[in-house]
């Protein structure tokens, strides 16, 4: 009871630390692509809209403060001024990237072309120039600006790949493979912006990262992906058990591998509490969405729950204070 009352104070300090991250990220944010998109407002040819917009400021916050400076953690460096750039532009990207090809319906080549000429002069719309512009910023603080262009080529290889998750004919071992790989290379891709070379365990790691971080999106995206079209695993699942227990084996082979590194003892540890932190609101949201089956002779059947039966919000005191108790109970 005592380490559990110690874990729970531990696991709350440490959200606080990650909310302190992003207050600091966002700040600089603001200092480094403010200017960046004013002047893009200002010249706008109509292809952006602000929705555009609020996803360069939602990504560059997220995704250096999420996976940036957890990573570090691990390695025992903090984020030097020129990596937390490379890693900001890349997340600003983000966004840009995956409506150019859902929404605005970009081919790969036209992609590629993007990735291997990024010059605004071949670009043709505003949008495109905007891409280019923070790409060109990733690019000139990246140290392997060879790798980050054989990534973003995965990445988007995994984005047409995952078109496939509209027919309704396709199996959940595909399904599998596509989540898996398209969150894996997304997040390599993010790894481009630290210095140094990393080792096979650490690519590992990282892929396995993403890989997990792309079924928990798809956990709480449910209502979501389910009308419109999409099938993951949670979307085909009809035994909330079985997709609980592919997460858990995730999670257990991802603390496995990071056990196993050559990092100093405390670094490892504290990098797996804010994993655990981290992981476990999957752990919420797969607890919040068995409680359905009840509902349906003890099967999941994600069309026959309302909205508020499928999305899981983790800003209520309730489920914070559940995340915090899941959190507090792992074993580090």
């Amino acid at each position: 009871m005592i380490n559990y009352l110690y874990n729970l104070i531990r696991e709350f300090g440490l959200f606080m630390s990650f909310a302190r991250n992003v207050q600091f990220q966002k700040k600089f944010v603001h200092n480094q692509v403010d200017a960046i998109v004013n002047q893009f407002k200002q010249t706008n040819d109509g292809s952006l809209d602000e929705d555009d917009f609020r996803k360069i400021y939602l990504y560059g916050y997220a995704v250096p403060a999420m996976i940036g400076d957890t990573f570090c953690v691990l390695r025992g460096a903090k984020m030097s001024e020129q990596e937390r750039l490379a890693m900001t532009f890349l997340g600003t990207i983000t966004g840009l990237f995956d409506d150019f090809f859902d929404k605005k319906n970009g081919s790969l080549g036209e992609i590629e072309m993007l990735i291997e000429n990024p010059v605004t002069t071949v670009s043709s719309t505003s949008y495109e120039k905007l891409i280019v512009t923070l790409f060109n910023k990733a690019l000139e603080n990246c140290q392997d600006k060879d790798q980050l262009k054989v990534y973003c080529r995965l990445v988007f290889e995994a984005e047409v790949q995952s078109k496939t998750q509209m027919l309704p004919d396709i199996e959940r071992d595909e399904i599998k493979e596509i989540i898996f790989q398209k969150g894996g290379v997304s997040m390599q891709l993010y790894s481009c912006a630290l210095a140094g070379s990393l080792n096979e365990a650490d690519k590992t790691i990282i892929f396995k990262l993403g890989s997990i971080g792309q079924l928990e999106n798809d956990i709480f995206d449910l209502y979501k992906d389910y009308h419109e079209g999409i099938k993951t695993l949670v979307t085909t699942e009809t035994n909330i058990a079985i997709l609980r227990k592919t997460y858990s084996g995730l999670v257990d082979e991802i603390f496995g591998l990071v056990r196993a590194t050559n990092y100093p003892g405390k670094n490892k540890q504290a990098f797996l509490r804010i994993l655990g932190l981290v992981l476990c609101r999957g752990y919420v949201c797969l607890n919040f969405l068995e409680k359905n089956e009840k509902k349906t002779n003890n099967i999941f059947s994600v069309e026959a729950y309302q909205k508020k039966d499928l999305v899981c919000d983790m800003e209520t005191p309730g489920n914070f204070l559940r995340l915090l108790h899941y959190a507090a109970k792992i074993h580090y």
